[in-house]
C-alpha cells in the first residue's frame, strides 16, 4: 500500500502547478472579458447622449417642416430648399415720379407722386405648385394686382387660375419695372391687362404660346348682372436667336371680349348697360390726370374685338421694339342708330445700351430686366415713336376721341440691378378732336412739351 501512496503522491504534486497555472490563465481571461465588457458600456454610455441629440434634432426639425436657405442672388430676398422644390421670395417695387409741363393751352398739374408702391410673394410648393400675390398701395388707395395659383408638372407648361395679366400686347405683359420709358406706349390705355380667369401658357427654347378664358377685375361689381367675360391668345416666336442677346422676335395676339358688367342705376333691377369706351393721359405719370383722347361711352356693345402684331428684338447693346393694335368695336343687332367702329394704335421704340446686357426670353416672349456690367452701372439712350387714334367720323353715331402724335427721348441710368433712374422728354401732338374735360381746360388741337423723372427701387 505504502508502495502505490508514495507515487501518486508524487504525481499529484506534479499536478497542482499546472492545474494552478490553468486556473490563473482562466481567471484573466474572464478579467480581460469583464474589462471589454466595462469598456463597451462606458462607450454605449457615451454614444447615447448623441444619438439622442441627433434623434431630438431630427425630430425637431420634423416638427418644424423643411429648411429653406437664403438666396440674394441680385438683390432679391428669396429662400428656397436644396433641391429647389420649395422656394418663397419676397417682391416689391417703389416708384417716386415727378412730371412737369410746358406749352399747354390747357391746364396740367405740376408735381411729384408715388406711382407704384408695391409689395408681394412668389412660391414654389412640391416643386409643381406656384402661386403669387401682389400688392399695390399707390395714391393711398388698396390695389390689388397679381393673385393667383399654378401648377407646372407638365413640360415646358403652366396653367394658372385667379387674377392675372391677360396674354395681349407686349408693352402691357412687360413689367411696371422693366418697361423701357417712364410710362408704357398709348396701346396701353385699352388692353384688358389684368382680368379674373384661367390661363394655360408654353413656353419653349425658341417661341412660346398663351390662351386664356377671362371675365372681369376684381373691382367690377354690378349685383344681379352676369360679368362679362372673354379669350385671349398670343403666340410668340424668334426667327433669328443667336444667343439670349442677339435674337429678333416675332408675336401675334388677339382678344375678344363682352362689356364689362354695369346697370343705369345703383339698383340691381335697374336696365343693364353694354357699353364701353377707351382713353388716355398722354403718355404721363399719374401726376397728371388730363386724358387728351377720349372715345366717350360706346353703349349697346356686343363684342370688342383688339387684334395686336409685335416686332422686337436685341443684338448686343442695340434693342427695339413696336407694336402694331387695332380694335373693332361690334354693336348689339336692333340698333339701326348705331354702327360699328374701328381704332387704331402703334408705337416703335429703340435703345442703346452701355455698360449693360438685355435678353431676351423666348419661352416667355419678352425681354428681361437690365443687368449692369459697369462699375458705375449701365447707362441706356431711348427714343419711341407712338400714334394713337380714336376718331372713327362714319355718317352715322361718328366717335370723335381724337388722335396724337408723340415723341419720346429718353435717358436711364442703372447704378446696380435693383435701382433706376429714368429721365423722359415728351412731345405732345393732339389733333382737333383730343381734348380733356372742362375742369382741365378742355381746350382742343393742344400741343405741348413733359418732362419726367422716375427714380425706382425693385427687388
Amino acid at each position: 500500500m505504502k508502495r502505490f501512496l508514495v507515487p501518486a503522491l508524487f504525481l499529484a504534486l506534479l499536478a497542482f502547478p499546472a492545474a494552478a497555472q490553468q486556473t490563473t490563465d482562466t481567471e484573466k481571461r474572464i478579467q480581460d472579458l469583464e474589462k471589454q465588457v466595462q469598456q463597451l458600456q462606458k462607450q454605449q454610455k457615451a454614444a447615447a447622449p448623441a444619438e439622442a441629440k441627433a434623434e431630438d434634432a431630427a425630430k425637431a426639425k420634423k416638427s418644424k417642416g423643411i429648411e429653406l436657405k437664403t438666396v440674394t442672388d441680385k438683390g432679391q430676398l428669396s429662400w428656397e430648399t436644396a433641391d429647389g422644390a420649395y422656394k418663397f421670395r419676397l417682391a416689391g417695387r417703389v416708384q417716386f415720379d415727378g412730371a412737369f409741363f410746358s406749352g399747354s393751352d390747357n391746364r396740367l398739374s405740376n408735381g411729384v407722386t408715388l406711382r407704384r408702391a408695391r409689395i408681394g410673394f412668389k412660391t414654389v410648393i412640391a416643386k409643381d405648385w406656384l402661386s403669387e400675390f401682389d400688392v399695390d398701395f399707390a395714391e393711398n388707395a388698396v390695389d390689388i394686382k397679381d393673385a393667383f395659383i399654378g401648377y407646372q408638372g407638365f413640360t415646358d407648361t403652366t396653367i394658372q387660375a385667379g387674377h392675372f395679366k391677360v396674354p395681349f400686347g407686349y408693352d402691357t405683359l412687360t413689367s411696371s419695372k422693366d418697361i423701357w420709358f417712364i410710362e408704357r406706349s398709348y396701346s396701353d390705355a385699352w388692353t384688358p391687362d389684368r382680368r379674373l380667369g384661367g390661363a394655360v401658357y408654353y413656353g419653349a427654347d425658341r417661341w412660346s404660346a398663351a390662351a386664356d378664358l377671362f371675365g372681369q377685375t376684381i373691382s367690377v361689381d354690378s349685383t344681379g348682372v352676369d360679368q362679362g367675360w372673354g379669350w385671349a391668345a398670343r403666340v410668340t416666336g424668334a426667327p433669328v436667336m443667336q444667343t439670349s442677346n442677339k435674337a429678333v422676335h416675332l408675336g401675334f395676339a388677339a382678344n375678344w371680349r363682352k362689356p364689362d358688367a354695369a346697370t343705369t342705376g345703383a339698383s340691381g333691377m335697374a336696365p343693364i348697360v353694354y357699353a364701353t369706351d377707351f382713353s388716355s393721359r398722354p403718355e404721363s405719370t399719374k401726376v397728371n390726370k388730363a386724358k387728351f383722347l377720349n372715345s366717350g361711352t360706346m353703349n349697346e356693345v356686343e363684342w370688342v374685338q383688339q387684334y395686336g402684331a409685335e416686332l422686337a428684338g436685341v443684338w448686343g447693346p442695340f434693342a427695339w421694339q413696336s407694336e402694331y393694335q387695332w380694335t373693332e368695336v361690334t354693336r348689339r343687332s336692333g340698333n339701326p342708330n348705331l354702327v360699328d367702329h374701328s381704332f387704331s394704335t402703334w408705337y416703335a421704340q429703340a435703345a442703346w445700351l452701355l455698360n449693360g446686357s438685355r435678353k431676351y426670353a423666348a419661352n416667355e416672349g419678352l425681354m428681361k430686366r437690365v443687368e449692369p456690367t459697369g462699375k458705375w452701372g449701365a447707362l441706356e439712350f431711348l427714343a419711341r415713336y407712338s400714334e394713337m387714334d380714336l376718331n372713327d367720323i362714319t355718317s352715322l353715331d361718328p366717335i370723335k376721341g381724337g388722335s396724337a402724335k408723340n415723341m419720346t427721348l429718353g435717358v436711364n441710368w442703372y447704378p446696380n440691378y435693383n435701382f433706376r433712374v429714368m429721365l423722359n422728354y415728351t412731345h405732345v401732338n393732339n389733333d382737333e378732336y383730343a381734348k380733356p374735360k372742362s375742369a382741365y381746360g378742355g381746350k382742343t388741337n393742344d400741343d405741348f412739351d413733359e418732362f419726367q423723372f422716375r427714380i425706382q427701387f425693385a427687388f
